[in-house]
């Protein structure tokens, strides 16, 4: 298996350098052109090697399977081992293995899945019952109490730090590949964010003022508050009065005019840089931190009343630009806050 999954790889080299090879020894003879080499022809050849890999990992492992059987028994190359939460796995190039029980997540390198013929992604987790084959060297750790798998090739276990298991978002749109995910695990875990409806985060939806200051009595702890008409469109017994009005009380916010708050209205970015910088204030974090704001385009529509947060949220890593700009009168996401905030989370657990 190890030797088809090298021959693959060989064939890649030795075509693609072998081409390259002839269009630089005499280009007035040329009958390829060099964007078809790298474009189609390249996309198509490696394709294919994926395919033929897929194919002959898949028969090979189906081939153990059947050698193994499914009452537990083992064919002669491959062997029983077990872990307990936080075990580090690690195997070499081609080495393969049958997960069987628990949970494992892929900390480093290249693991083919042959069950579905495709490949896990650093920080996904391994499937009861699929065979695997590592394409590189690759890190394993175990994320359950324990688990149990059938090893091939070169595996070695050693004991690690306890890990949380993985968290099952209900939310159907919440990619596990999103630049977001972990962000969302945090608020979700932490109990920060509820979602727009039991299976939907709503990701891209904005976050509105009353979302934040709620988000940030949990934060806090949600310490008891007695109601105060701080804000005339602030009312009695609503899902956001509580937040809001510890908020205000805190000073954390202020409204959008005296005896207003506007609940429903979005809050942009520098807004929410002002607002966690404050909260940071008030539960005695060091603000001191400061960054230039230069390197970003826009630094110049920072508006006075921002600056000194927005210094501090990009110094601390908090608040970062999209190319090259920081946006602060872009309304934030609810993908967005989570990042902010985790980032918040990760700063004040160092401060």
């Amino acid at each position: 298996m190890k030797k088809k999954l090298l021959a693959g790889a060989l064939v890649l080299t030795l075509l693609t350098g072998g081409t390259l090879a002839a269009y630089s020894a005499s280009q007035s003879e040329v009958l390829v052109s060099r964007s078809y080499i790298n474009g189609i022809f390249w996309s198509d050849l490696k394709a294919t090697v994926k395919q033929e890999v897929v194919r002959d990992t898949t028969a090979f492992y189906n081939e153990i399977a059947a050698q193994a059987g499914q009452s537990g028994g083992s064919s002669n190359s491959f062997a029983a081992r077990t872990g307990v939460n936080g075990d580090i796995v690690t195997g070499t190039t081609g080495s393969g293995l049958i997960w069987t029980s628990g949970n494992g997540l892929v900390r480093s390198g290249a693991l083919v899945d042959a069950t579905t013929g495709s490949e896990v992604a650093v920080g996904g987790t391994l499937s009861v019952g699929h065979r695997y084959l590592a394409g590189t060297d690759v890190t394993l750790v175990v994320s359950s109490g324990a688990a149990q798998w059938m090893a091939e090739g070169q595996w070695t276990v050693t004991a690690g730090k306890p890990v949380q298991p993985p968290v099952e978002l209900p939310f159907t749109d919440v990619d596990q590949g999103a630049w977001y995910h972990n962000d969302v695990v945090y608020v979700y875990q932490n109990k920060l964010f509820n979602g727009e409806s039991p299976t939907s985060f709503e990701p891209e939806s904005r976050m509105q003022r009353c979302m934040m200051t709620t988000v940030l009595h949990r934060l806090a702890g949600e310490p008891a508050v007695s109601y105060a008409a701080l804000f005339r469109d602030i009312p009695e017994g609503e899902w956001y009065t509580a937040g809001t009005v510890w908020a205000g009380s805190m000073q954390v916010v202020s409204g959008v005019e005296p005896g207003r708050f506007d609940p429903f209205s979005n809050v942009t970015r520098q807004e929410i840089a002002v607002i966690l910088y404050r909260y940071a204030e008030k539960m005695g974090y060091d603000v001191s931190a400061s960054a230039s704001l230069s390197g970003f385009r826009d630094a110049g529509t920072v508006a006075s009343w921002g600056q000194q947060a927005m210094f501090w949220a990009v110094g601390v890593g908090i608040l970062n630009g999209s190319d090259g700009m920081l946006l602060p009168d872009g309304f934030a996401t609810r993908a967005e806050v989570a990042a902010m905030l985790h980032r918040f989370a990760d700063w004040s657990a160092r401060s």
